[in-house]
């Protein structure tokens, strides 16, 4: 049996490639959990901008409500003419 030894590579060279990799996968594994971290972060901040808005949404219908109310009341107040011309620019 003939053994090719054009393509062995010595044994210490075989551990300090797998020492650079395991350093590199140690890298990529802490930049993952980085990662993961800034991505709950931004949908936490997400989810609080989300909330706000809905909060403003249900304050902007209540003053448009009681400006509507308002507006109800100051109608009947109106002189006539105003009504009228109003009615005939229609």
């Amino acid at each position: 049996m003939n053994i090719q030894t054009s393509n062995v590579r010595p044994v210490s060279q075989i551990q300090g490639e797998r020492q650079e990799l395991e350093q590199e996968k140690a890298a990529l594994q802490q930049k993952v959990s980085q990662l993961t971290e800034d991505k709950t972060t931004l949908m936490l901040a997400i989810t609080d901008m989300y909330e706000q808005n809905l909060a403003l949404e249900e304050k902007n219908k209540n003053v448009m409500l009681a400006m509507t109310e308002v507006y109800e009341l100051l109608l009947p107040l109106l002189p006539e003419e105003t009504e009228q011309e109003e009615g005939g620019a229609s």
